[in-house]
């Protein structure tokens, strides 16, 4: 965990930006909360923040009026008397009125004096019944096989749903092209998809058009001039999917999309932020192998060279150091150096053991280390059962400077084929150059000292091992 602290110092010193005050009339009637407290929220991501009180009299009428800082999103109001049970609201105009009661917020409801407010719940009751008919036929299609003729009529039923959905919402989008629900309700459709160019035999030029044009217009109906989307609880899935299910999972490509993003939310300064803030999230909690290339990218580009506005000297500097540390061990550096003693107490040099074999696995234990006592044990049944025959060798260094402790493990846990070591005089750079904050820390490295994995689980070794040399024979065939 001590790996993403600068990640949460930087969330935790971000600045939830708001436009400019504005004067609101807002009076808000809900019948069954008389003499009751109310609490506005809004939404940011799939969080939500108190944003304002609400004191609702002897009548059930709260107001905010006056001049406040209150941006446009989507937000909500909650009851704590009713475990905080709620209903949304677009707060875009200034003066409006909403009034309902607590049998069914969305059911009772009547605007005055607000489109937007008017527009969503219209669409709201529109699609309540459609969602408790598709729940409904979810259920029924649970068990049935898809060859039977009983699912294919429910699964028909649940696609002529959403057909319905999205004609009424289409339909909606139209009769009112301004507002910022319609945005919001555009940006949810799927792209619209042309027929793709073929060949005079019918088929398909580019046999993943589908998948190529999406990806090239995801983000048409999205205004990253607006900033209202970052409070609603829609934006942020929707930009976090394009990077799931559209962008290839790898560092390279993902670099790209991360660039082209940030540069469209420049429009806005408080999109710029989010936008920027959850993708650094998201990579920097990855555990996938090699995406600390991408935050380390992240890093550099965007925080450290001064562009994220937002973040404290403090976050930086934490973050600064995170990036050195995690800079020379990264896929396809070439690794660090050191040198360590045995346990005859001959000093070992390590690149002149890498230089030796078509593979090495560097792992870094310790024997007070739960997880420790029990990989290296599965490490070494795997070296005896496939790798050594593979042609992998195992270079294994204890983190710790107490002899006895060193050698006990070792024996008991160790393969005598393997080369085993401890640094007892305290002098080898290791810790640092390879980042051990946590044990145990396992790396492939190649005869010409490149790292071609890190913290990868002894598990998934033999596979790895066998995949690159698959890659290998294909390039050789190729040859």
């Amino acid at each position: 965990m001590k790996k993403y602290c600068t990640l949460f110092c930087l969330i935790l010193f971000t600045t939830l930006t708001f436009s400019q005050e504005n004067n609101f009339n807002i009076t808000l009637t809900v019948k069954g909360m008389e003499n009751q407290i109310g609490i506005l929220a809004f939404y940011f991501g799939d969080k939500r923040f108190v944003k304002d009180t609400l004191n609702f009299d002897a009548k059930g009428v709260a107001v905010l009026k006056g001049k406040k800082n209150i941006a446009e999103g989507v937000y909500l109001v909650a009851f704590p008397s009713m475990r905080y049970s709620s209903f949304d609201l677009i707060i875009k105009e200034t003066s409006f009125s909403i009034s309902t009661d607590t049998s069914n917020f969305i059911k009772n409801v009547i605007v005055k004096n607000s489109v937007e407010n008017k527009q969503m719940f219209e669409d709201m009751n529109y699609m309540m019944p459609l969602g408790l008919e598709n729940d409904s036929l979810q259920k029924k299609l649970k068990g049935l096989n898809k060859k039977d003729s009983a699912y294919k009529k429910i699964a028909g039923d649940i696609e002529a749903i959403s057909k319905k959905i999205v004609a009424h919402r289409k339909e909606i989008t139209k009769k009112y092209p301004t507002t910022f629900y319609s945005k919001l309700l555009n940006m949810m459709l799927d792209i619209e998809i042309p027929e793709g160019p073929k060949n005079p035999n019918g088929s398909l030029v580019d046999t993943f058009y589908s998948f190529h044009y999406t990806q090239k217009h995801y983000f048409d109906n999205i205004d990253f001039a607006d900033s209202g989307y970052i409070r609603t609880p829609v934006f942020q899935s929707k930009l976090l999917k394009y990077f799931d299910n559209y962008t290839f999972p790898q560092p390279d490509s993902i670099i790209k999309s991360i660039d082209m993003v940030v540069g469209k939310s420049r429009a806005n300064k408080d999109m710029f932020q989010f936008c920027l803030n959850e993708l650094f999230l998201k990579y920097a909690k990855s555990e996938i192998m090699g995406h600390d290339a991408i935050y380390v990218y992240l890093s550099d580009k965007y925080y450290l060279s001064g562009e994220a506005w937002w973040a404290t000297e403090k976050s930086l500097t934490e973050l600064r150091d995170r990036v050195e540390a995690v800079k020379p061990t990264l896929i396809g550096k070439i690794a660090p150096n050191f040198i360590v003693q045995d346990s005859s107490g001959k000093m070992q040099v390590f690149h002149d053991y890498v230089s030796k074999n078509k593979y090495t696995v560097l792992v870094f234990w310790n024997s007070d280390c739960g997880h420790c006592q029990h990989e290296i044990p599965v490490l070494k049944k795997l070296y005896t059962d496939s790798l050594q025959a593979l042609g992998v060798r195992v270079f294994a260094v204890s983190t710790e400077q107490t002899d006895s402790s060193f050698r006990a493990f070792a024996a008991k846990n160790c393969s005598p084929q393997w080369i085993t070591c401890a640094d007892m005089r305290g002098v080898s750079a290791f810790r640092k150059e390879y980042d051990i904050i946590a044990t145990p820390k396992v790396f492939v490295i190649t005869q010409d000292y490149k790292i071609i994995a890190k913290n990868m689980p002894v598990d998934n070794l033999v596979g790895f091992i066998q995949f690159m040399d698959g890659l290998e024979a294909k390039d050789k065939n190729k040859q």
